[in-house]
């Protein structure tokens, strides 16, 4: 028994999963809060050493951006 072959007509499209917007924005948020945290310490000064907040804040920016995958490693 053949079945006819209708097409079927999705509603409006939904606004998407909060997983995928984060996936989209991420990245994006990372480059400007490592633009920030550049000038930043630009300000500061190369001798300074920084805060244990500030330190630990560029980590956790380190380890997020490796994580996303727009993290540039340098070799030493």
């Amino acid at each position: 028994m053949k079945f006819p072959r209708t097409r079927t007509v999705k509603g409006t499209p939904k606004q998407g999963s909060g997983l995928s917007k984060l996936l989209v924005y991420a990245p994006i948020a990372l480059d400007l809060l490592n633009l920030i945290r550049r000038s930043q310490s630009k300000r500061r000064g190369k001798y300074v050493k920084a805060r244990k907040r500030d330190r630990t804040l560029d980590f956790l920016l380190g380890q997020a951006q490796r994580t996303v995958g727009n993290g540039r490693r340098r070799r030493q």
